[in-house]
């Protein structure tokens, strides 16, 4: 996919091929290079062996999503495999039941992705139900720090959610103590304030101050800087907004954009428009999810029990309307406004939130199932001592003959919509035939560079997918990006005389770079590009720039080669095999 090309995948290609924990190289854009590492971290290790391969970043995911799946039956031993198996059978669906609108939206045959949506979603509830198995074994309790951290760097937007597992954490922490309410209260606020510390700590180093680095030093260059509004002041204005205070400049002229995003947000989520899961719009979810919360308060065994599930429902509910606040400011203040017409991308955004409630839901079901233990005072002859009790659930079989539906239900449901032709039972070599032209291609050309060549690629009609797709295929021989963002120019697009410029409407008219044959050549030479890959030009390209190139691009339009050195006395063809054109 689009997002896989320039900026998950190539992320995690990088880690590999440097030996590197994060991505360090210059891209030309500092999308890759300032990609959280948590993903490509995970992904590293498990690329460690052999060369840089698609599937060992799905197998990494697999992994994280079992050990999530691990954390959520908590200490759920096969003795108790009446919950456990039926449990762990509902696990298994939940990536798949909340991402269903490839089916129901719009037709896809790839079922797979790299994004980081998903794994946040799932770490999202990991960490919360690692906090639940933890207290309940009374295991130490500063494990669930780390994870916390890192929940806080895999995704930039979704740092949010490591903030909302740190407040479920923290909350229970501090409310629902073991023993009196006013006993440790300092123990447990410090331990609340670690919550947020975690990812706090890691979201400001790396995200504000590193990546803020990062930007500034490739824009100094030429490069990329910032693209969007700070995000204190998005958050504030949009509160003013919604609170009926003046906003000026930026704020009042995106304003519209902002409150259209918030209506079609609620149109998503209480009409079929919103079909994007496997009960339908976003409201079943909640109420899917609420059920599963109020089954788990019914169920409890005792006071303190009900009172922990109750807070972990409130808490989460309100932490969701905060995630969509979180969403519309996104969609009015950051996104341009083409992506928020349309709410680009808010299935994959909002998913991952139902993801992690929904196995927050779970674990509180688990948790309620399980003898709870209680521990009292007790005196002996010697002094206090503590001794434990347990609670047994009321109406256990019940309880476990309604995870045992939900199981069955969630499997029925998974096996009508996940079809054979829309899974990995369907892919046939088809159905990648262009993408392995592609690397093909890309190898081949790679063969005739050395490793210190700097690339400058040329697409006429492409939209900057196939420049994104060379980036990702040549490293680690650099592609160059040689662009403005503003006016969208450099990394793909059609390159032309200013006259020439398409007047229909289209691909080449929206990423037309209108550069004199001085100009390219200058930004080709003073950015430090050695090659030029031509893999597709045309008549613009040709009368616009063949005085540039020693043979007029009589090979390149021969069909004998792909690629140019950069010259004194101009771009001079490369002498090479073209073969599968």
């Amino acid at each position: 996919g689009f997002d896989e090309l320039n900026l998950w995948a190539t992320a995690v290609k990088v880690t590999k091929v440097d030996n590197s924990l994060y991505a360090t190289a210059t891209l030309g854009t500092p999308w890759a290079v300032t990609q959280n590492p948590g993903l490509p971290l995970l992904s590293y290790f498990f690329s460690f062996f052999g060369a840089y391969a698609d599937w060992k970043i799905y197998l990494a995911y697999n992994a994280l999503a079992f050990a999530v799946f691990g954390a959520v039956l908590g200490t759920l031993d096969f003795s108790r495999f009446r919950i456990a198996v039926p449990l762990a059978a509902a696990l298994w669906c939940v990536p798949y039941f909340f991402t269903t609108y490839n089916h129901t939206i719009y037709l896809n045959t790839v079922y797979m992705t790299s994004y980081g949506d998903i794994p946040a979603g799932l770490v999202l509830g990991g960490a919360v139900a690692l906090w639940l198995a933890l207290r309940r074994s009374d295991g130490p309790k500063w494990a669930v720090l780390p994870v916390l951290a890192l929940a806080a760097n895999l995704k930039a937007n979704t740092f949010v959610l490591a903030l909302v597992a740190a407040g479920l954490v923290a909350a229970d922490a501090w409310l629902l103590p073991d023993g009196r309410f006013r006993r440790g209260i300092l123990r447990r606020t410090g331990f609340a304030a670690a919550c947020f510390a975690a990812p706090l700590a890691v979201y400001y180093l790396w995200n504000v101050r590193y990546v803020g680095y990062l930007v500034a030093k490739n824009s100094s260059g030429g490069g990329v800087g910032e693209t969007t509004a700070a995000l204190s002041d998005v958050v504030v204005n949009g509160i003013r907004i919604l609170l009926g205070q003046p906003v000026e400049g930026f704020f009042a002229e995106r304003k519209p954009q902002f409150l259209q995003a918030i209506a079609d947000m609620g149109t998503q989520f209480w009409t079929d428009a919103g079909n994007m899961s496997m009960v339908g719009q976003g409201r079943n979810v909640v109420i899917l999810i609420l059920a599963v919360f109020l089954l788990a308060v019914c169920l409890a065994p005792c006071l303190k029990a009900r009172l922990r599930v109750a807070c972990a429902a409130v808490c989460s509910t309100l932490c969701f309307l905060g995630y969509n606040l979180m969403l519309a400011l996104s969609y009015g203040f950051i996104f341009k406004p083409f992506q928020a017409e349309s709410l680009t991308d808010y299935n994959r955004y909002i998913y991952s939130y139902y993801i992690g409630w929904f196995l927050i839901a779970l674990a509180c079901l688990a948790l309620v199932l399980q003898p709870y233990i209680e521990v009292v005072q007790v005196r002996l002859k010697d002094g206090p001592a503590a001794a434990a009790q347990f609670s047994r659930p009321r109406f256990a079989p019940a309880g476990q003959g309604v995870v045992l539906l939900l199981a069955a239900a969630m499997l029925f449901r998974l096996n009508q919509l996940v079809l054979p032709q829309l899974s990995v039972l369907g892919f046939s070599d088809s159905e990648f035939a262009d993408r392995k032209a592609e690397r093909a291609e890309a190898q081949l050309v790679c063969s005739y560079l050395e490793p210190d060549d700097r690339v400058f690629y040329v697409s006429q009609g492409d939209n900057g997918e196939g420049w994104f797709s060379a980036v990702f295929d040549f490293y680690p021989v650099l592609v160059d990006y040689s662009g403005v963002v503003s006016t969208m120019e450099g990394g793909g697009g059609t390159f032309g005389l200013p006259e020439l410029e398409p007047e229909e409407e289209g691909v080449k008219k929206y990423y037309y770079h209108p550069y004199t044959a001085q100009r390219l050549d200058e930004t080709i030479r003073e950015n430090g590009c050695t090659v030029l890959y031509l893999q597709q030009i045309d008549d613009i390209f040709v009368e616009s720039y063949a005085e540039l190139f020693t043979d007029g691009l009589a090979a390149a339009q021969n069909g004998e080669t792909l690629l140019y050195r950069v010259t004194d006395a101009g771009f001079a063809p490369v002498e090479m095999e073209v073969t599968g054109r």
